[in-house]
């Protein structure tokens, strides 16, 4: 004799950002559907912001007196980029690992 046989729904349809936002049981979550969006923004603005840093070095490296803190500035300037970019990144895994874990939740909850 087999148990009570149990049938697979799938899973809600996605909504859009707007109706999920304006969602008020917080059955849709919002932050899964922004991450890709928030990752390549902090890609551009560290991106220009290194090479801010390293034009400015450069110009700094042309002085008399201060040549050698360009220098160190230019060389330093892809190091930095890489920094950030790895804080950025391990932040934003964090966050996904948090939503992936309630994602599987919900799915062994609905298998039982």
């Amino acid at each position: 004799m087999t148990g009570p046989q149990q049938t697979w729904t799938p899973p809600p349809r996605q909504q859009g950002i707007v109706a999920a936002l304006l969602d008020a049981n917080f059955d849709t979550l919002v932050t899964p559907k922004l991450i890709k969006f928030w990752y390549i923004l902090a890609l551009l603005l560290i991106s220009v912001q290194c090479v801010a840093f390293l034009l400015l070095g450069l110009r700094i490296a042309t002085w008399d007196n201060f040549w050698a803190w360009g220098v160190i500035m230019a060389v330093a300037s892809p190091f930095v980029w890489l920094f950030e970019l790895l804080m950025v990144r391990i932040l934003m895994e964090a966050v996904m690992v948090r939503f992936k874990g309630v994602e599987y939740l919900h799915v062994i909850k609905d298998k039982i």
